[in-house]
């Protein structure tokens, strides 16, 4: 081929120049984006985790570290009950901390009554004497049945994970 004629591209070779650099950009820039929604959505929605809507909250959270002697237990929506097993232990309701108002909490266990500020928290304090004295090394699992205080035959079970230091 004489010096200073080009080839002419063929029509794939064409297409390829003209479109393939803007689709390998619009590609990397849709991993990031989904390696970032993913990153960010790893526990955010503990009713993502639990696929439950009356779960609030979950202590420890599923897949934390925390030491042998922290609480275990599920924070519910208003007007629920439920009840704790740790590594396999039933936990006696009479060691359950039941916190129902944060205005009234001495009162909190009772469930009847009409409390300013209404919840469901329900928490096991690790202590010696009790059903686990402490949180065992390495992995820990907690299991808690719940249930409308109105419905008492429609339970729910939550299961989470977490690590002790």
């Amino acid at each position: 081929m004489p010096a200073g004629k080009h080839r002419a591209d063929t029509p794939l070779q064409a297409m390829l120049k003209r479109f393939l650099p803007p689709l390998l950009l619009l590609g990397g820039v849709g991993i990031f984006v989904t390696a970032f929604l993913v990153s960010n959505t790893s526990d955010n929605s503990v009713a993502s985790v639990t696929g439950n809507p009356a779960v609030e909250a979950l202590t420890p959270p599923p897949g934390s570290e925390v030491l042998r002697q922290s609480q275990v237990g599920i924070d519910l929506a208003a007007g629920y009950e439920a009840e704790l097993t740790i590594n396999d232990v039933p936990i006696p309701l009479d060691e359950i901390n039941i916190l129902r108002s944060t205005e009234n909490p001495d009162e909190s266990a009772e469930v009847a009554g009409v409390f300013d500020t209404t919840i469901s928290r329900f928490l096991y304090q690790p202590l010696e004497g009790r059903s686990v004295p402490e949180l065992k090394a390495d992995e820990n699992c907690a299991v808690a049945q719940f249930w409308p205080i109105a419905d008492p035959d429609n339970i729910d079970t939550v299961r989470w994970c977490f690590t002790v230091a």
